[in-house]
């Protein structure tokens, strides 16, 4: 399991960083167009949206499994380590039930926003929230990996 993980991190991060060029270039198109052009681009803004929405939610699971989330852990690093390993594990499991949380909320969305389109991609709305579903449905596959490394002993307990 832990080498499908590796792969789907390596995959996720791959494509965010598509997205966050994507990012890149419709804001800098888009400060051009408005600075020496006087017009903007309806297109590019949701563009852009898409694109910065996609890239946070692909690199959640990445970031939980590479552990790197912003952590203030100095009270956790004054308690015992058995103690430590408890609280791991129900940080882990606290970012799975938030993950399938999301994913039951977007599920039920979709349910009655499926054939919406945005306004000026005119995408579907499921092609809108992939990336994001795919995303929390990866971070609840790299919380149970990391559940389990803590169970077996090999997780971040200092």
């Amino acid at each position: 399991m832990r080498r499908i993980v590796r792969v789907l991190c390596d995959t996720f991060e791959s494509i965010a960083i598509v997205f966050l060029v994507v990012l890149c270039l419709s804001v800098f198109i888009q400060i051009i167009m408005r600075n020496f052009f006087a017009s903007g681009s309806i297109v590019l803004e949701e563009l852009a949206r898409f694109s910065l929405v996609s890239l946070v939610f692909l690199m959640i699971p990445v970031l939980t499994v590479r552990k790197q989330h912003i952590i203030v852990d100095f009270v956790l690093n004054m308690l015992a380590v058995p103690v430590r390993k408890g609280f791991d594990l129900v940080i882990q499991i606290v970012i799975g039930a938030g993950s399938i949380f999301l994913i039951i909320a977007i599920s039920r969305i979709m349910v009655m926003n499926y054939n919406v389109r945005t306004a000026a991609l005119r995408m579907p709305n499921y092609i809108f929230y992939l990336p994001v579903a795919l995303g929390l449905l990866f971070n609840v596959v790299a919380s149970l990996d990391n559940f389990i490394t803590t169970i077996k002993g090999k997780g971040a307990v200092k």
